[in-house]
């Protein structure tokens, strides 16, 4: 098995645990499996999948940004109490989310033609990657409730730590 197989097969079974969560009266122990199968999906993503793109010296910066983005903005939509109406932003944002991960010539595509054979031995290892402990849910201030509002806030914390990571121009000064 390859890795992006493994983390496609992932995607339809936490769809299918956020549908279980939305259809009819909201199960809250479905959204509980989804959320935590999220969090462990997106750290496979960005602690195995993505690191090793890049150590090959392959991957789209641009593509890798904007799904970074993306989970964080999943991240954030996972911290409120849930609901079926909170479970509808979520779908919303994974399907598109999802296709640009697993679309011809996606990001999944490109990470393959990168990894090679070094692609099974990525999947045995996202097999193996650790469920994520969740912490409780939280409903004060500054929790998105929309997929516009949580991406919105993940690309300008993306854009604040660019900035912070940018190289100081000539003299330290910016003009």
């Amino acid at each position: 098995m390859r890795v992006t197989e493994y983390l496609a097969a992932d995607h339809q079974r936490l769809h299918e645990f956020l549908a279980r969560a939305a259809t009819g009266t909201f199960d809250a122990e479905a959204f509980e499996r989804f959320r935590g199968g999220l969090l462990r999906h997106i750290g496979i993503e960005e602690k195995l999948l993505f690191p090793e793109v890049r150590r090959r010296g392959g991957g789209a910066p641009e593509a890798l940004l904007r799904l970074r983005v993306e989970h964080a903005a999943l991240a954030a939509l996972l911290v409120p109490t849930p609901d079926a109406t909170l479970a509808a932003e979520i779908e919303a944002l994974l399907v598109v989310h999802d296709a640009r991960e697993d679309a011809t010539g996606g990001v999944y595509a490109s990470c393959e033609a990168i990894l090679g054979e070094a692609s099974a031995a990525l999947a045995d290892a996202a097999q193996q990657f650790p469920t994520v402990r969740t912490a409780r849910h939280f409903d004060g201030n500054g929790v998105h409730r929309t997929a516009r509002e949580a991406i919105a806030s993940a690309e300008q914390s993306m854009a604040r730590r660019r900035k912070r990571a940018a190289p100081s121009p000539p003299g330290g000064r910016e003009i």
